[in-house]
């Protein structure tokens, strides 16, 4: 209600901030590890920057999807048609976790060749393919995460979202000189290390997300009706969730270029990628600000008020 009636600039004051920390910090991720593998080995930071584009692809199609499930929820909760509200709800995690069985078996058979593509060097390429694998197949958790946070977010819940990102991140910044170097009773492990910690760090996150959702009704007031992929409400959710996955894959496509022509240079390579990862951290805030704006634009739309949209 407070989406149709508050003072426009209060509302966004409110949710915004929130959400561009959370992208800023789901940025960190590819950072950290990039900071703590190259200290480990020069191979692994350059598959690092060879494996990114995938990242980001995972990332855009995550995040694309949970922008389709928020702005469809906050339409119909717009039109006063909670029902369908929570139908597009129930879609997002069965909807979330069939992406990721795409993704993952795609990238898994992929990798390989994709390695061979960007370097000469085998021993690039095992980091790669060995990185790779790990956190494209274990990204479940970036998945579920995205489209949960999605439904926080479009009932104005900002907060939590916030926080389970930060939970992952704090994670990963943890778990990774650990399990890379071997610290205490733990083997180093190297770049392997670095994947498992990423992927542990998306795992409790999206444990957060859940549990929120589903365990504390007296925060959650939208129900989740029957965890399933209706056809047509899953495509209403991609329709809409397209245009941000777009834009947000052509950062891959960029990097991929950029790789393959620095490929010869195995140092540029890792150089760019160290780059891309401290602008895309700049991207991302600002994303989180349009994130921020979506569920308010949306509820005005359904609610059919055009001033306020």
């Amino acid at each position: 209600d407070d989406f149709g009636t508050e003072r426009v600039s209060r509302i966004l004051l409110h949710l915004a901030p929130p959400v561009m920390l959370a992208q800023l910090i789901q940025a960190l991720y590819n950072i950290v590890d990039s900071f703590f593998v190259g200290r480990y080995s020069d191979a692994g930071l350059t598959a690092l920057s060879i494996i990114y584009p995938l990242q980001l692809l995972m990332i855009a199609l995550a995040v694309g999807t949970g922008v389709g499930i928020n702005t469809a929820i906050a339409h119909y909760l717009g039109l006063r048609d909670k029902p369908r509200a929570e139908e597009m709800a129930g879609t997002a995690a069965p909807l979330g976790l069939a992406l990721w069985a795409l993704f993952a078996v795609v990238c898994f058979l992929i990798l390989p060749g994709y390695a061979r593509m960007s370097t000469d060097s085998e021993e690039v390429v095992r980091e790669v393919i060995v990185y790779g694998r790990i956190v494209c197949v274990g990204s479940v958790g970036l998945f579920t995460e995205s489209v949960w946070t999605k439904v926080l977010q479009a009932e104005g819940d900002m907060k939590t979202p916030m926080l389970a990102q930060i939970l992952g991140a704090v994670t990963n910044i943890v778990l990774d000189p650990i399990l890379i170097f071997g610290w205490g009773p733990f083997p180093a492990m190297g770049i392997r290390g670095a994947a498992l910690s990423t992927v542990l760090g998306f795992t409790l996150s999206t444990v957060l997300a859940f549990w929120v959702l589903l365990c504390t009704p007296q925060k959650v007031k939208m129900k989740l009706r029957g965890f399933r992929v209706r056809l047509s409400e899953a495509r209403e959710i991609l329709t809409l969730g397209l245009p941000s996955f777009i834009l947000n894959a052509l950062n891959s496509f960029t990097v991929t270029f950029a790789n393959l022509f620095l490929k010869p240079d195995m140092t540029a390579v890792a150089f760019f990628g160290a780059y891309f990862k401290a602008q895309h951290m700049i991207v991302m805030t600002v994303n989180g600000l349009i994130q921020g704006t979506l569920p308010v634009m949306s509820f005005n739309y359904g609610a059919g008020k055009p001033d306020r949209l």
